[in-house]
């Protein structure tokens, strides 16, 4: 699919009231990519609720179709029930029926403890082969001014490239959030707090900006098409302040980063941003 929109477009929907956002966005974007569209939902089984299936069913299938008769337009759009675990039969449905860009509504986090247990949303992303956009806002019109979270490393390159090849008019700023770990040991064991920390400082932001040019002169297709931002703090908090600050339409990131941790670790970059950002994410996946 590199180097194209896609061209089969599944909508994961849980038919709850805020729905009609997710729906209206994957409309919008089936429209704007010329794509299919398949609309689906999963009637989450329980062997402690085995009763009432048939029920549930029958109301999904008038809920959908309230869904879709909302759009008042003239296209045909499959609408598919399933039933099981939320996030492995959506997953599953997605192959199934070759779809190459799924969408969800947000990702709400549950808190546990001290733990971020993931949402729905997130444990689609997780092991996702596709682009997964999270939708949260209302749409008005296409994506216009979309974020990059980008730490230099391939997949966050791969994703920005990705989301100028699926949104080519959008202004793009590629942001990187770092951080500054002075070592007050050996060498610097006689230098100043201060010194030592400004040092180290001035190092990271140096390497950042090289990378930064290195990245935007690689990755841009028209002059000026990419910003730049590098702010000091942890990736989570600096992009959700951005994001309130600049209020983008979307936020793009890819799904591993430079340490190369693992899909399937809670709490990835990509996850917390479903959960904790107020704008539309989209999580480009770099594995086959």
């Amino acid at each position: 699919m590199a180097g194209s929109v896609p061209r089969n477009i599944m909508l994961a929907t849980d038919l709850t009231p805020a729905a009609d956002r997710a729906f209206d966005r994957a409309l919008q974007l089936a429209l704007q990519w010329s794509a299919e569209l398949t609309v689906c939902h999963v009637i989450e089984s329980s062997a402690l609720r085995p009763w009432g299936m048939e029920r549930r069913v029958h109301n999904a299938e008038i809920e959908l179709e309230r869904l879709v008769r909302s759009a008042k337009i003239d296209r045909k759009i499959p609408r598919h029930i399933v039933v099981g675990d939320p996030a492995d039969r959506t997953r599953e449905h997605a192959r199934a029926i070759d779809c190459d860009f799924l969408i969800t509504g947000p990702a709400h986090g549950k808190i546990l403890g001290d733990k971020l247990l993931g949402s729905t949303a997130a444990r689609i992303v997780r092991r996702a082969t596709q682009p997964v956009l999270a939708v949260r806002r209302r749409p008005e019109g296409e994506y216009r001014t979309i974020i990059a979270a980008v730490d230099f490393s391939d997949p966050s390159r791969c994703a920005l490239l990705r989301g100028q090849e699926l949104f080519p008019s959008a202004r793009f700023t590629a942001l990187h959030a770092y951080q500054v770990s002075p070592n007050w040991s050996g060498p610097n064991g006689d230098q100043s707090i201060d010194v030592v920390e400004a040092d180290e400082r001035n190092r990271v932001i140096n390497a950042a900006e090289q990378d930064m040019a290195d990245l935007i002169a690689g990755a841009a297709h028209r002059p000026g098409a990419i910003e730049a931002a590098l702010l000091e703090g942890a990736p989570e908090a600096t992009m959700a302040a951005f994001v309130d600050k600049n209020w983008p339409d979307l936020v793009i990131a890819g799904t591993h980063g430079r340490g190369d941790r693992q899909q399937d670790t809670i709490g990835s970059i990509a996850e917390r941003l479903l959960t904790i950002l107020q704008c539309d994410v989209l999580a480009v996946p770099t594995r086959a």
